[in-house]
C-alpha cells in the first residue's frame, strides 16, 4: 500500500512540474513573440530531459533502477508494435468518437469550447506549433504520470484490474479543472483509460500509449477550439457510428497483440 501511494503522489509531481515548465514556456513566448514559436524546441528539449530523469537518469543515482522500473519502457517485436498501434488506434478512435459524441449532444459549459489563447491572433505555424506542444507535453507527462509511475505502483501491489481503474479514475480526477470535464465526459474518460491501460497491460510499456495520446490530441484539439471544423459535425460520429464500428475492430486487434506480445515472452524467455 505504501508503494502505490508513494507511486501515486509522485506520479501528481511529475504531472505538475511536467506540465508546468512547458506551459510556461509556450505562454512567456506567445506573450513576447508571438509570431516566433520558440517555444516548441524549448518544449522538446524540456521534455526530452523529463524522460530522461524520470526514466532513471540523473541524481540520485540510488533511485535510479526504480524510476527506470516504474516508467514501464521496454522494446517491442515489430509485430507487437504494428499490432498495438493498429488496437490501440482503433479503440482511441471510438473513444475520441465519444468525445464528438458528447460535444453535440450535452450541455456543457461555454468555457469547454473556449482556448486558454486567442487563437485568432496567431499565424497558421504559431497555431502548429501550440497543438503540436500541448499534444506532445500532455502524451508524454501524462503517460509517464499515470500509466507509467501510477500504474507501476498500484498494480503491482493491488493486480492490474485496481491498478487500471483507479489510474482512470484519477485521470479523470487530475482533468477536473478543465470546463469539459463534467460528468457528460465520464464515459470518455472510462474508455480513454481502459485503452490506454490495456496497452500497458498487453505490451508492458508505455511508448505505444504515448505516440496515440500524442497524434489523438494533436487532431482534436485544434477541432475542440474552432481552428478547424469538427469531425463532431459528420452524421457518422456523431451518431455513433465512428465509435460502434471502430470500437468493433478493435477487438480483434487486441486479440492479436495479446497473441503478439505473448509469442513475444515465450521467445524471449531462458531457455
Amino acid at each position: 500500500m505504501l508503494a502505490a501511494v508513494r507511486a501515486v503522489l509522485l506520479g501528481f509531481v511529475m504531472l505538475i512540474v511536467g506540465g508546468s515548465v512547458s506551459g510556461a514556456l509556450m505562454f512567456a513566448n506567445l506573450k513576447l513573440a508571438p509570431t516566433l514559436p520558440l517555444f516548441f524546441p524549448a518544449t522538446v528539449l524540456w521534455l526530452w530531459l523529463f524522460w530522461r530523469y524520470v526514466r532513471g537518469d540523473g541524481w540520485p543515482r540510488s533511485t535510479s533502477a526504480r524510476r527506470r522500473d516504474l516508467l514501464r519502457v521496454r522494446m517491442l517485436s515489430l509485430r507487437a508494435w504494428g499490432w498495438a498501434l493498429v488496437a490501440g488506434g482503433l479503440a482511441l478512435a471510438a473513444v475520441m468518437g465519444i468525445a464528438f459524441m458528447t460535444y453535440r449532444l450535452a450541455a456543457l459549459p461555454d468555457a469547454a469550447y473556449r482556448a486558454p489563447f486567442e487563437v485568432a491572433s496567431f499565424p497558421l505555424w504559431t497555431l502548429v506549433s501550440i497543438f503540436a506542444a500541448v499534444a506532445l507535453t500532455a502524451a508524454v507527462v501524462e503517460e509517464a504520470a499515470f500509466r507509467g509511475y501510477m500504474l507501476s505502483g498500484i498494480q503491482r501491489g493491488h493486480g492490474w484490474l485496481v491498478g487500471i481503474g483507479l489510474v482512470t479514475v484519477l485521470f479523470y480526477v487530475a482533468h477536473l479543472s478543465h470546463a469539459y470535464a463534467t460528468l457528460a465526459f465520464v464515459p470518455f474518460f472510462l474508455a480513454h483509460g481502459l485503452t490506454l491501460g490495456l496497452l500497458v497491460f498487453y505490451t508492458r510499456s508505455i511508448v505505444p500509449g504515448i505516440i496515440l495520446h500524442a497524434v489523438s490530441d494533436f487532431i482534436v484539439l485544434p477541432m475542440q477550439y474552432g481552428v478547424i471544423p469538427s469531425a463532431g459535425q459528420w452524421t457518422f460520429v456523431w451518431q455513433g457510428w465512428l465509435s460502434l464500428l471502430a470500437g468493433a475492430a478493435a477487438i480483434p486487434a487486441f486479440r492479436q497483440l495479446a497473441r503478439a506480445t505473448v509469442l513475444e515472452r515465450i521467445d524471449t524467455a531462458p531457455r
